[in-house]
């Protein structure tokens, strides 16, 4: 799986509470990466205790779920 086409697509997902603004955007998706077979994505909260990590996570899953 090619880490820069699942870089660009998770780059894609909305804020819940800004959805103008991308976890990209807002510094939450920090690194995708690959370890073997495994991709590795590091993802960080905007402040200690985001409401919206769970969601994020969420979000996440589901796009990694759709690229396979």
């Amino acid at each position: 799986m090619d880490i820069n086409k699942i870089t660009e697509r998770l780059s894609l997902i909305p804020d819940p509470e800004v959805p103008v603004l991308t976890i990209k955007e807002l510094g939450v998706l920090r690194k995708v990466s690959k370890n073997q077979n495994k991709i590795i994505i590091t993802i960080t909260p905007t402040y200690s205790g985001c409401p919206a990590m769970d969601r994020f996570q969420d979000d996440i899953t589901k796009v990694m779920h759709t690229l396979g």
